[in-house]
């Protein structure tokens, strides 16, 4: 056998020539000890759930075990090997996907987030552009392409933020310089294409945060601290007239450019909301008659959750007018989650909210934004992102582990709650295929769809958390 693709984690390696498999298709793979492949393995043991052995594990002359088998189940399927060698114990983690039989089935709306322009890379990385900004027509149609003939039916587009990633005609000064969506105008196409293949497009715009460009020609909207003086990642202060106009406007060219949109998805500031401009304190003192300075960290935070939710009221209505059919989506950002309620009176009430996860660490189940999400607005109005473990693809085999055993956690924790619908931040890097499909099969099969109750689905995670493969063995055997 050929050494796979991505290296598996621990003492212990995993040989396959692929880890995508057909669900029933018998397939082997060798284990080996990574310091020594031509060593005896003593005493394996394999923990596979969801693994149909249909031979006896053998010895390799040549070093190692080979075993072989099925996966009957769709989805992402982690394993575990341990072994005994120069008299202690070794051990390792690795993974398969059984994929789907084409055509692949109805499921949840999920997909892709990314950027046709710089988006905040350069903030992240310090370079101004990523190689998606520079993709032509022909790679997003392959990419929507294999999307729909896949499961994942929905991408959302970011046009503005650092700078516009399409030809504008209001603030041509602003557009991205690297964009090929610029030059060429392409998303319309792709829009027709992806409708094509059974995927939809939303049109993802950033409001009052990361407007880099926009606020450096235009300073005098840009977010002001008690000093006066701007704060971090180029925020806006929503009561300034031109901060208003030019969030309108952008809206504007976006849905006359490209009317076959079917949604808008909107970013509030992902900043510190504070913001003391003369526009916002006048503002906040004709509506309670107290100063906005002398109130504490809370209230202040409160009104900034009503000004935005107030905001997206005017935001939705201009959608509407443009195309009464598009769905809108609010992204929540870390200082809306404590006033959930707050959001849920003001907002309007056909907006869905995608509840992004930003948890990077969590070795136990906590009670995360999303249950405060899912109990004031319902399942069915919430899309879940689950950032963290789910963002891009670490390089290090053992996060490569992580990543894909934790964003099965975080989707079957949404799953267990009622949402399934969810998107995936990709930003600026599209992986290979063999990636993607282990991210359709962790969306469209968590681990808790296979528990039927909806009380056992709740009562699973805290158990995923504690005892990953254990936990699967148990569903997966039947013996839960």
């Amino acid at each position: 056998m050929t050494a796979a693709p991505l290296a598996p984690a621990g003492d212990l390696h995993v040989r396959t020539p692929r880890r995508v498999v057909s669900v029933g298709e018998e397939f082997s793979f060798d284990v080996i000890s990574a310091a020594d492949p031509s060593a005896r393995l003593e005493h394996f043991e394999l923990q596979f759930p969801g693994f149909a052995a249909t031979a006896p594990a053998v010895a390799i002359p040549a070093g190692g075990v080979r075993l072989r088998g099925r996966l009957d189940r769709p989805g992402f399927h982690a394993l575990a090997v341990s072994a005994r060698r120069d008299g202690g114990r070794v051990t390792g983690r690795d993974y398969f996907v059984a994929r789907e039989a084409p055509p692949v089935g109805t499921g949840p709306a999920a997909g892709y987030y990314v950027f046709l322009g710089c988006g905040d890379y350069a903030l992240i990385f310090g370079r101004e552009t990523h190689a998606l900004a520079g993709w032509t027509l022909a790679q997003w149609k392959e990419l929507v392409t294999w999307m729909g003939a896949n499961g994942l039916n929905r991408l959302w587009t970011l046009l503005n933020g650092y700078t516009l990633a399409y030809p504008s005609r209001r603030y041509p000064e602003l557009r991205d310089r690297h964009a090929r969506n610029v030059t060429e105008n392409f998303l319309g196409e792709l829009i027709d294409h992806a409708h094509g293949c059974g995927v939809q497009v939303h049109l993802m715009l950033t409001t009052d945060g990361h407007a880099r460009d926009f606020s450096r020609a235009c300073p005098a909207a840009a977010r002001v601290d008690e000093q006066g003086k701007p704060c971090a990642h180029f925020g806006l202060a929503l009561e300034h007239p031109l901060t208003r106009r030019y969030i309108l406007d952008v809206l504007d060219e976006v849905l006359e450019l490209y009317p076959s949109a079917d949604g808008v998805a909107v970013h509030p500031t992902e900043s510190d909301p504070d913001r003391f401009n003369p526009e916002s304190l006048a503002a906040y003192r004709a509506e309670t008659g107290r100063d906005l300075r002398a109130e504490p960290k809370s209230a202040r935070q409160a009104w900034h959750n009503l000004a935005f939710a107030r905001f997206m009221g005017e935001f939705a209505a201009r959608c509407h007018r443009h195309n009464r059919a598009l769905e809108l989506v609010m992204a929540n950002c870390w200082w809306q989650d404590d006033h959930v309620a707050v959001n849920h009176a003001a907002l309007p009430p056909d907006l869905r909210v995608a509840v992004w996860h930003y948890a990077w660490e969590d070795e136990a189940a906590q009670p995360w934004p999303i249950y405060r999400w899912v109990e004031a607005f319902g399942a069915e109005r919430i899309i879940y992102v689950p950032t963290s473990q789910s963002y891009l693809y670490p390089t290090d085999p053992a996060r490569v582990m992580d990543r894909h055993i934790g964003t099965d956690r975080l989707v079957s924790t949404a799953a267990a709650l009622g949402v399934r619908d969810t998107v995936y931040f990709a930003g600026w890097d599209i992986l290979p295929e063999e990636a993607r499909l282990c991210d359709a099969a962790l969306v469209r099969h968590p681990t808790a769809l296979a528990v039927k109750d909806p009380a056992a689905r709740r009562a699973l995670i805290p158990r995923l958390y504690a005892d990953y493969f254990g936990t699967r063995s148990a569903l997966l055997s039947g013996r839960d």
